[in-house]
């Protein structure tokens, strides 16, 4: 290989990292993030160096009795599953951001006061955050695209 091919495969190599990175990579993690995220409620916790169980909503253990719908639906999920299915991600060059916008997702994800009653406090329900095993996801995904891109 001649000086002139080597530095166009360089040239060529860059372009396609360049590409990875702004736009590949952004698409593919915001995609694994909200899988990760959306399985937590399917788990009943928060995945992050295990699993962190929710603590089961009243309506599941209202005094022994649960309606049928109740039954069939676990803590934060529901038959309409809107905290779930708000579960969205954005991206700009090198950047993806996680959000849910539902109102009251902060409220469950964090454990804050809501309007309940006076001092109710609702017990905290993480289900978007960083995550040790999403990290090891995200990076798995960047090496195995920057080793498809190098191989190529």
């Amino acid at each position: 290989m001649s000086t002139n091919d080597f530095s166009k495969l360089i040239s060529r190599k860059q372009k396609e990292l360049e590409q990875l990175q702004n736009r590949t990579l952004p698409i593919k993690i915001g995609a694994i993030a909200k899988a990760h995220f959306q399985n937590n409620f399917r788990l009943g916790g928060f995945v992050d160096n295990g699993l962190h169980a929710w603590k089961p909503s009243k309506r599941l253990s209202y005094n022994g009795k649960s309606t049928k719908v109740d039954r069939n639906n676990k803590t934060l999920l529901s038959s309409r599953n809107h905290l779930f299915s708000s579960i969205e991600y954005t991206y700009q060059p090198g950047l993806v951001i996680i959000k849910n916008e539902v109102p009251y997702a902060a409220v469950h994800n964090y454990g804050f006061k809501a309007g309940r009653g006076k001092g109710f406090q609702m017990p905290k329900r993480q289900f978007i955050g960083p995550s040790a095993e999403l990290n090891q996801k995200v990076e798995q995904k960047i090496y195995e695209e920057v080793n498809n891109i190098m191989k190529h």
